[in-house]
């Protein structure tokens, strides 16, 4: 073996393996910006529309509209229109209280700088548990309360002289009648009119003098 060789092979090598890792740390430095760059030209798109009631034309007013995990978000005005930046790639969440969720995605593709649709949205009412409101714990409590109820003398008595049968008797005879009792009333008046008619009826008071003349002359006619 020659002296020294050994040791310069050594050198070749540490110098090979540095030289490798100062190219790689080249290249990962290179593809830094690129990436930065890369994130930085993400395309803004702006999207607007109409959300609507499933089929119809009735737009839904105070709808939430936006990207989840982000700040870009707006809601739909009271004829159910919107507009709002995102970003392409995005999932635009819809979401609304008795109606159900939906979701959008802008492709990553689009190249445009406006989106605009026409959101269906479904509804899905939620039905709240019935809730008894009761002043007392328990029913029972209810109707001892109601049974142990102590009117005032002065009620009591005022109560007793309303429902008394005369004074009934009286507000009946006094009081003015309504349209509808007005209207019973002339109802049996024409009828009334209408049966004096056929069992009295009526001679003229002209003809009387010719009627007295007729029978003293005979004639039955």
């Amino acid at each position: 073996m020659i002296p020294g060789l050994h040791h310069n092979t050594v050198h070749i090598d540490f110098l090979k393996k540095a030289a490798g890792a100062v190219v790689v740390l080249f290249i990962f430095f290179l593809a830094i910006p690129q990436q930065a760059t890369a994130q930085t030209k993400q395309r803004v798109v702006q999207l607007s529309g109409f959300v609507a009631v499933g089929d119809s034309l009735y737009g839904v007013a105070g709808v939430s509209i936006y990207v989840p995990g982000t700040s870009r978000g707006t809601q739909s005005n009271e004829f159910g229109f919107f507009s709002v930046p995102v970003v392409a790639g995005d999932s635009v969440l819809f979401n609304a209280l008795g109606y159900k969720k939906q979701y959008l995605i802008i492709p990553k593709t689009y190249s445009s700088d406006s989106y605009s649709i026409i959101m269906q949205m479904q509804e899905d009412p939620t039905e709240l548990p019935t809730v008894d409101v009761f002043p007392w714990p328990t029913e029972r409590d209810f109707r001892e309360a109601v049974a142990n109820v102590k009117l005032p003398d002065e009620g009591r008595a005022m109560a007793m002289r309303n429902l008394d049968p005369e004074r009934l008797e009286e507000l009946f005879k006094t009081t003015p009648m309504d349209g509808g009792a007005n209207f019973r009333f002339w109802q049996q008046q024409q009828m009334q009119q209408q049966q004096n008619r056929v069992m009295y009826p009526t001679i003229s008071p002209f003809a009387i003098p010719a009627l007295i003349d007729a029978l003293f002359k005979g004639n039955s006619k």
